[in-house]
């Protein structure tokens, strides 16, 4: 059961942190162009800066990129507490 829980959790941070890089890649693209693409593969994007860099620029809360970022601690909190069950 631990193994599930361990998978599952690892699916979930794995996955949320792709889809905010692909969140934060389209976002440079989009206000730079190919420069901001190169930007996005160099630059962090930060947990506060960005989120609000963008409702600044775009007008537009991203609750989204919030959502991943939640659903990417659950993931991290689920694979620690299955790993703790380990010894």
């Amino acid at each position: 059961m631990r193994t599930i829980g361990i998978i599952i959790g690892q699916i979930l941070y794995i996955g949320s942190g792709l889809l905010m890089f692909f969140f934060w890649l389209m976002a440079m693209s989009s206000w730079l162009g190919l420069l901001g693409t190169i930007l996005a593969f160099v630059l962090a994007p930060g947990a506060i800066i960005f989120p609000l860099v963008f409702w600044f620029v775009e007008g537009v809360f991203p609750v989204s990129y919030f959502i991943l970022w939640a659903t990417g601690i659950v993931g991290i909190v689920i694979t620690g507490i299955a790993s703790s069950f380990d010894e």
